[in-house]
């Protein structure tokens, strides 16, 4: 990286501190584009221009580090996660506060986010223990280097779009630009920048994890969900299908005179899961911000 590419984006971390990590990443990836990008088109140009100069009108043309800092505040405050969790509204009572979670989109997505992560934990362990494996055995050859590098690439990838689902159904705040790297010169420096950061390890890792927390939560909030609609429906299934809602061990019918308690019994089952996936949702969070945020 260009020295004085360095020294701004240093000014420009420090300019941040205090914000989320997850927006420290994204503008300095921006950054780091914008001005080598910029710096490599203004040299082409103009091939007779000194580099500082090159720089210097590079910079002026995006921006001081204090005065982009403000800038990135300013618009984080409006792109905010749409389900970003809410404070619990105090003056409402805890009747209300458990029986309102069924009116919360985030308790929805967080529970559509447990169902749905035994397919992305099947795809992303697949994907991870295959691509490890097979650029563990081609590094006695020429090319395991490369097809290393490239697998490695796309773990980051992957941890990208992991990201983006949990910023929109778990509401927590998550990178939207790739993970920012200090590249080297040439080809060695870009293998040994992949290589030698802390979040490709642990975006690997994430995505190893992801199995059997996948197949956790797809488990246990599918039988959860089974068990809470069965007794909400058991007057339909015993009265109008002519089945028993517990059959095992043996067939048991529940006396018409206990169906109403039946069914709220399921619907508070089926309330407290909503409230149980939205806390799974939210420590799941954390999880994926500490492995996944650069």
């Amino acid at each position: 990286m260009n020295k004085g590419i360095g020294l701004y984006l240093d000014d420009f971390r420090k300019h941040l501190k205090g914000c989320d990590r997850a927006l420290v990443q994204d503008a300095l990836a921006d950054a780091e584009d914008h001005l080598t990008a910029g710096l490599e088109n203004l040299r082409a140009e103009r091939p007779g221009l000194a580099e500082e100069e090159a720089l210097r009108d590079v910079v002026a043309s995006y921006g001081a580090p204090a005065e982009l800092a403000e800038q990135y505040r300013k618009v984080e405050a409006f792109t905010a996660p749409a389900l970003k969790p809410q404070r619990a509204r105090n003056e409402r009572s805890a009747l209300k506060r458990f029986a309102g979670v069924v009116t919360e989109p985030s308790a929805w997505a967080a529970l559509l986010y447990m169902m749905i992560s035994i397919v992305t934990g099947i795809f992303y362990f697949t994907w991870t223990v295959n691509g490890l494996s097979l650029s563990l055995g081609l590094l006695v050859l020429i090319i395991g280097v490369p097809v290393a590098w490239l697998f490695f690439l796309s773990f980051r990838g992957l941890a990208l779009v992991e990201g983006r689902m949990v910023e929109a159904l778990l509401g927590v705040r998550m990178p939207r630009r790739a993970v920012f790297i200090k590249k080297g010169e040439g080809w060695w420096g870009s293998i040994k920048g992949v290589f030698t950061t802390r979040s490709t390890w642990s975006s690997a890792l994430y995505l190893i994890l992801m199995l059997p927390l996948g197949t956790l939560y797809f488990s246990f909030f599918t039988t959860l969900s089974a068990v809470a609609l069965s007794l909400v429906a058991s007057p339909v299934i015993e009265l109008v299908f002519h089945e028993p809602v517990i059959d095992f061990p043996a067939e048991w019918w529940i006396p018409v005179w206990l169906y109403p308690a039946v069914v709220a019994l399921g619907a508070v089952i089926f309330m407290g899961m909503l409230h149980l996936a939205r806390l799974v949702g939210k420590l799941h969070g954390k999880m994926a911000r500490a492995m996944l945020v650069s």
